[in-house]
C-alpha cells in the first residue's frame, strides 16, 4: 500500500497572524481574508454565524443585505484557496468554523500551558502585538485587549514564581520595562519594588513607590491600592521577605491524550499513602497513569511536585545514579550548594523535605537500590515510583504499596482506539477492530502508535492495516509480550516518508532523556524548520512524545526499536557532539567572559546555536544540563576526549557567575580523568579543574593542580598559562590566610605579564596585589597599586575590572580615613556590581559606604545603606555570609 503523507499546519495569532505548513509560511491575502481567518481562529472550534462574521469582516459596515452572504462566500473561497493544504475552515448550515487541534493554535497552547502552571513556556509563545498585521479596528478594540490581559496575568504569575526562586536581581530590568509599558498596572509595580528591595536597593524601591503614586494621582486621581501601600510600609520597616521563600517546583510533564480506563488503579493511588510502586511491563501505561493521577491531585501538595526519569530500562545509557538523582532533586528544590559526597546529599535531601507537603514521582526505576537512598521518610511527601520490576523489598521492608498494572481490558482498549480512529469506523469492521486490539496486546503505547497511523487514512479499510500487521510479525519483543508489538512499530515506521524515517532512526543516537528541535536539527543535519516538521510528523504518529513546549522524547521501547533500525551513525553523532560543545561555548561568551579554552573549528559542518541575550543562554544551559553529562559520556565512549573535555571546561566558566552545581562539574572532570584523558596538553583546562576544586572546598586538590600546571607551563615555556596559574594560586593563598604568599604570587604574575606584554593579565595581577596589600594592612600601597590597575584596565576598556579596582581603591581610602574621596569610588563599584550581578561586591561596597556616610555625618543615608547591605547579606552563602554579617553587626553595635 502507498498512502500519502500527513501535513502539519500551525496557526499563530499571538503576534502577527501567521500560518505554517510543515514549518513553511503560507501567505494569507491581506485585508478581509486575514480578518476572516483571525476571527475564526479566535473562536477556534466554535460555530460562527454568517451575520456575525459579516459584521466582523466588514468592521460594522457590511455590504447590502442582499449581497452580504454571497460576498462573504467569496472571501471564504479566496481564503481557503490561499490556505491550500492548511485549510481549517469548514462550512456549516448558516455559518463557518475553524477546526483546530489544541496543539495547532498558539493561543490554545498558551492557555493550556498557563493552566498547568508553566507560565514561562506560556509567555514565550508571544511574538509581538496580537494580530499586528491584521487591519481590523473591531478585532483590535473588542478581541485583542482580552488576550493582552491574559498575557499580563500570566506574566505576573511567572514573575511571582521567579521572585520565589530568588531571581530578583535578574528581574529588575524586565520589570522596569513593564511598568513603563503598563504604568497603571499595580502588580508590576509591586513586583518591581520587591525585586529592587531583594536586590539590596531599598532606596530605589521606595522611589518606585513615589513614581507610581504620582502616576496614579495625575492620570486617575486615586491613591495606590492597599497592596502597594502595605508593601511600601514593609519596605520602610525593612520587613519584606528577603526572597528566601521556598522554591515551589512544578515539574510534572504533560500527560498523554486519550487516557482511558484504569479506574481501579486510580482509586488505589487515591487511597494509598507514603510510597507507592506502580509496576508492569514496558508500554503498559505506568507513566501515563501516574501523571494522570498526579495532575489531578497536585493542588493538594502546596510545596510542589518533583519528577525524575531514572532511565532504568533505557537501552542506550546506564540507570541514573542515586547521588545524581539526589542532586537533581535538590536543584529542583532551589538548593544551590549541593554537597559533593553522596551520603551528604541524601542527608540534605531528607532535611530539605522534612516538613514539606510535596509530590515526588520517580519514573522508570531499575531497582530498589536506585531509589532507596532518595526516599525522604517525611510524612508530607507522597512518593510514586514506576518500574518494570515489582521492587518487592520496598513493599516488604519499607511499607510501600504495590499497584500492579496489567494490559488494558478489551473494552478499554477498544475505547482508546475509538477515541483516535472513531466509533463508526470500528463498528463497520468489528472483526478487524478486534484483531487490532489483539495485535497491540492491550498495551496503550502500541495502541496509540497504531491508532494514530490508522486515523490518518480514513478511506483505507481497517482490514488492510490488519493484513499488514500479520505480515510484519517479528520476534524482537517476544521476551515482553505474547503478541509481537514490534510489528505495530514496524507498520508505522514503514509508512513514514524517507526524511521522517531517517529522523526517527537518528534520534536513538541522542543520549539524553529529552531534546529540543535545534538539537534534533543538528543530529540530522537539517534546518530547524525541517526538523520541526519532521518531529511533528513523528509526534502525530505517536513515535515521538512531547511532554513540554518545544521538547521531545522517545519511550524506551521506541528508542530500542529506533536504535535497532539505526545501528550506529558516527557522522550524526559527531554533528550532535560538536553542536553541543560549540553552542555551549556561545552561551559562555554571552556571559561576557573572555574565553580562552576553545574547541577549535567545527569539522562536521553543523551550525551551533547562538543567543540574543545572556538570559536566553542561561535558560538554554538550564534546560540542557542533564544532556551535557549524557553527551560527555557518549563522546568518551567513542574516544572523543578532545571534544568531551570542553563540556566541563565551558560549564566551569559559565558557573563563575553563579557558583552552583559546582560538584557536578568536578564529577565531569573526574570522569574525563578516569577515562584516561590527560589535561596536561591543555593547561587552561587544568586551571578550570583547580578553580572548581577551590569552589567545592577541596583546597588541597586545587593547590595540587595549580602547582602541577605551573610546573608544566614553565617546562614548556607557556607563559600565558603560567600567569593564570600564579594568579589563581594567589587567590587560593588568600583563602587559606597566607597573605604574604598571596602577595608574592600576585607580584610574580604581574612580572610575567609585563614580560609577555599581556596587559589584560597584568591588570588582573595588579588588582590582586592591591587586595593582598590591603589585607596586610598596607593601605597606602594598596591605594597606589589600585590606581595603577585602573590605568591599565582603562587601556582595554574592561568596565567590570575597572569597577573592581575602584572598590579596592575605595576600601583603601576608607581605611585611610579619606571618606570624601572614597564615596564616589564605592558608588561606582556598587553600580557596576548591581549591573553585573556581583552580590559579593555589592554587599561589601554597601557596608563600606555605611562607614563613609557616618564619617561624613550623613546618618540617615548610612542607615539606609546598612539595611540594603543586610538585605544583600541574606542571599549570601557559606563563610562570605558570616564575614559580612559579622561586619554589619559590628557597624550596628558601633552606632548604638
Amino acid at each position: 500500500m502507498t498512502w500519502g503523507d500527513v501535513v502539519r499546519a500551525e496557526y499563530r495569532v499571538l503576534g502577527p497572524l501567521e500560518v505554517l505548513l510543515d514549518g513553511e509560511p503560507v501567505t494569507v491575502p491581506a485585508g478581509r481574508s486575514q480578518i476572516l481567518l483571525a476571527a475564526l481562529l479566535l473562536r477556534a472550534n466554535r460555530f460562527v454565524p454568517v451575520d456575525e462574521l459579516v459584521d466582523l469582516v466588514w468592521d460594522g459596515t457590511p455590504p447590502r443585505p442582499d449581497r452580504a452572504h454571497k460576498t462573504l462566500q467569496m472571501v471564504v473561497r479566496r481564503l481557503r484557496v490561499a490556505l491550500g493544504e492548511a485549510d481549517c475552515v469548514q462550512t456549516r448550515t448558516g455559518g463557518y468554523l475553524a477546526v483546530i487541534e489544541p496543539d495547532q493554535l498558539d493561543v490554545l497552547r498558551f492557555r493550556a500551558l498557563a493552566g498547568t502552571g508553566d507560565f514561562g513556556a506560556a509567555s514565550a509563545l508571544w511574538r509581538g502585538p496580537v494580530l499586528g498585521n491584521v487591519a481590523s479596528e473591531r478585532l483590535q478594540r473588542e478581541e485583542v485587549p482580552q488576550l493582552v490581559n491574559e498575557r499580563l496575568v500570566v506574566l505576573e504569575r511567572r514573575i511571582e514564581a521567579d521572585l520565589d526562586r530568588g531571581l530578583a536581581r535578574e528581574l529588575v530590568a524586565e520589570l522596569r520595562s513593564l511598568v513603563t509599558e503598563h504604568p497603571l498596572r499595580e502588580p508590576f509595580w509591586c513586583h518591581l519594588m520587591v525585586a529592587l528591595y531583594r536586590s539590596g536597593q531599598q532606596a530605589e524601591a521606595l522611589s518606585a513607590y513615589q513614581d507610581v503614586r504620582a502616576k496614579l494621582a495625575d492620570e486617575l486621581g486615586v491613591d495606590p491600592g492597599s497592596a502597594l501601600q502595605e508593601l511600601h510600609q514593609q519596605i520602610l520597616r525593612a520587613e519584606v521577605s528577603p526572597g528566601e521563600r521556598r522554591q515551589v517546583p512544578r515539574q510534572l510533564p504533560a500527560g498523554v491524550r486519550n487516557f482511558v480506563g484504569r479506574e481501579e488503579e486510580l482509586e488505589a493511588l487515591d487511597k494509598a499513602t507514603g510510597v507507592s510502586v506502580v509496576h508492569g511491563v514496558g508500554g503498559v501505561g505506568k507513566t501515563a497513569l501516574v501523571l494522570r493521577w498526579a495532575r489531578e491531585v497536585r493542588e493538594n501538595y502546596p510545596d510542589g511536585d518533583l519528577y525524575v526519569n531514572l532511565r532504568g530500562f533505557d537501552p542506550e545509557v546506564q540507570p541514573v545514579d542515586p547521588a545524581a538523582v539526589a542532586e537533581t532533586l535538590l536543584a529542583g528544590l532551589g538548593v544551590e550548594k549541593v554537597p559533593p559526597n553522596a551520603e551528604a546529599r541524601f542527608a540534605l535531601l531528607r532535611t530539605t523535605l522534612v516538613d514539606r507537603r510535596l509530590l515526588l514521582v520517580l519514573d522508570n526505576a531499575a531497582s530498589v537500590r536506585q531509589v532507596l537512598p532518595v526516599l525522604p521518610g517525611a510524612a508530607g511527601v507522597r512518593v510514586i515510583i514506576t518500574s518494570r520490576n515489582q521492587l518487592r523489598a520496598l513493599v516488604s521492608q519499607h511499607d510501600a504499596t504495590a499497584i500492579g498494572l496489567g494490559q488494558l481490558e478489551v473494552d478499554a482498549a477498544r475505547s482508546l482506539l475509538e477515541l483516535v480512529v472513531g466509533g463508526p469506523r470500528l463498528d463497520a469492521e468489528p472483526e478487524a477492530a478486534r484483531e487490532m486490539v489483539q495485535h497491540c496486546a492491550g498495551l496503550p503505547l502500541a495502541l496509540r502508535v497504531f491508532a494514530e497511523r490508522v486515523s490518518r487514512f480514513p478511506d483505507v479499510p481497517l482490514s488492510e492495516f490488519v493484513t499488514e500487521l500479520r505480515n510484519e510479525r517479528l520476534d524482537a519483543f517476544s521476551d515482553f509480550y505474547d503478541v509481537d508489538v514490534r510489528a505495530v512499530f514496524s507498520c508505522s515506521y514503514r509508512a513514514l516518508d524517507d526524511e521522517s524515517a531517517r529522523m526517527f532512526r537518528l534520534l536513538s543516537i541522542h543520549p539524553g532523556s529529552d531534546f529540543d528541535v535545534c538539537a534534533a536539527a543538528a543530529l540530522a543535519g537539517v534546518t530547524v524548520a525541517q526538523a520541526r516538521r519532521l518531529l511533528e510528523r513523528l509526534v502525530a504518529d505517536a513515535l515521538v512524545q512531547t511532554r513540554s513546549a518545544g521538547r521531545y522524547c522517545l519511550h524506551d521501547l521506541l528508542r530500542a526499536y529506533s536504535a535497532e533500525l539505526c545501528g550506529d551513525d558516527e557522522v550524526a553523532a559527531l554533528r550532535m557532539t560538536e553542536w553541543y560543545v560549540h553552542t555551549l561555548e556561545h552561551a559562555v561568551r554571552r556571559e561576557g567572559i573572555k574565553e580562552t579554552a576553545t574547541a577549535g573549528p567545527v569539522t562536521s559542518g553543523v551550525t551551533p546555536q547562538t543567543f540574543n541575550s545572556r538570559f536566553d543562554a542561561l535558560a538554554w544551559c538550564g534546560q540542557e544540563w542533564d544532556n551535557f553529562k549524557a553527551v560527555l559520556h557518549a563522546a568518551l565512549s567513542r574516544g572523543w576526549s578532545d571534544l568531551a573535555q570542553y563540556i566541563p571546561a565551558h560549564i566551569c566558566t559559565y558557573l563563575r557567575m553563579r557558583r552552583n552545581r559546582s560538584s557536578e562539574v568536578v564529577e565531569m572532570f573526574e570522569v574525563l580523568l578516569g577515562a584516561g584523558t590527560s589535561l596536561e596538553e591543555r593547561g587552561i583546562l587544568q586551571l578550570r579543574l583547580a578553580y572548581m576544586y577551590d569552589d567545592v572546598g577541596r583546597l588541597e586538590d586545587a593547590q595540587r593542580y595549580l602547582e602541577e600546571t605551573m610546573r608544566i607551563a614553565q617546562e614548556r615555556g607557556d607563559t600565558m598559562v603560567e600567569i593564570s596559574a600564579v594568579v589563581n594560586m594567589s587567590s587560593l593563598h588568600n583563602e587559606l590566610g597566607r597573605n604574604e604568599e598571596a602577595l608574592e604570587c600576585s607580584r610574580r604574575g604581574a612580572e610575567l605579564a609585563r614580560e609577555l606584554g599581556d596587559r589584560f593579565r597584568e591588570n588582573v595581577a595588579l588588582g590582586n596585589i592591591a587586595v593582598n596589600l590591603f589585607k596586610l594592612g598596607r593601605y597606602a600601597e594598596s591605594l597606589t597599586t589600585s590606581e595603577q590597575a585602573l590605568v591599565v584596565s582603562s587601556e582595554h576598556g574592561d568596565e567590570y575590572e575597572q569597577s573592581m579596582h575602584r572598590y579596592t581603591k575605595g576600601n583603601a581610602l576608607v581605611a585611610l580615613g579619606r571618606f570624601e574621596e572614597a564615596e564616589p569610588e564605592l558608588e561606582i563599584a556598587l553600580e557596576a556590581a548591581r549591573r553585573y550581578g556581583n552580590t559579593r561586591i555589592e554587599g561589601w561596597a554597601l557596608a563600606r559606604l555605611v562607614v563613609v556616610l557616618r564619617g561624613l555625618g550623613r546618618r540617615a543615608e548610612a542607615e539606609t545603606a546598612w539595611h540594603q547591605a543586610a538585605a544583600v547579606q541574606r542571599v549570601f552563602e557559606g563563610s562570605a555570609a558570616g564575614r559580612l554579617a559579622a561586619l554589619l553587626d559590628e557597624l550596628r553595635d558601633g552606632e548604638s
